[in-house]
């Protein structure tokens, strides 16, 4: 348990100041997104109802290192992040954005681009897959720009 005098962080006054140290920290970042990578898979994993030792037979391995890259400890090569990806029939996407905005990523299932009128967009139709981004729930109903 940290306390307040951990000098790692300085001292701080609160939990909001805490966190607020933390991410000015390269590692919280790194940290944060080895941990929504993981979060992603395991949830792509229920949503196709896949276990664990079916995810480590398709990508030809032992189940304990899938229990190892899932643990939220192993330090992601891109390369194993696009093998399980694939593994799970999917794309693995990086993606840059300015600092302090939020991405929601939606995924069009059809062949011909679509807009989505963020000014129908209705918050009710997405369900997180983690602490930090949230996945349609209902394609059919997600509005699009004509």
């Amino acid at each position: 348990m940290l306390n307040q005098n951990d000098k790692a962080y300085g001292s701080f006054d609160s939990f909001d100041e805490f966190f607020q140290r933390a991410e000015e920290r390269p590692g919280y970042w790194a940290e944060r997104a080895k941990l929504e990578f993981t979060e992603e898979v395991t949830a792509e994993m229920k949503q196709q109802g896949m276990s664990r030792s079916q995810l480590a037979s398709a990508l030809d391995v032992q189940p304990g290192l899938v229990t190892r890259l899932l643990s939220g400890r192993n330090n992601f090569e891109l390369a194993t992040m696009v093998r399980l990806a694939r593994a799970l029939n999917c794309e693995f996407r990086c993606h840059l954005q300015p600092q302090g905005t939020k991405t929601c990523w939606i995924d069009v299932l059809n062949e011909e681009p679509q807009a989505v009128a963020t000014a129908d967009w209705n918050p009710k139709e997405f369900r997180k897959i983690g602490p930090f981004e949230p996945r349609v729930l209902n394609y059919d109903t997600v509005p699009v720009a004509a």
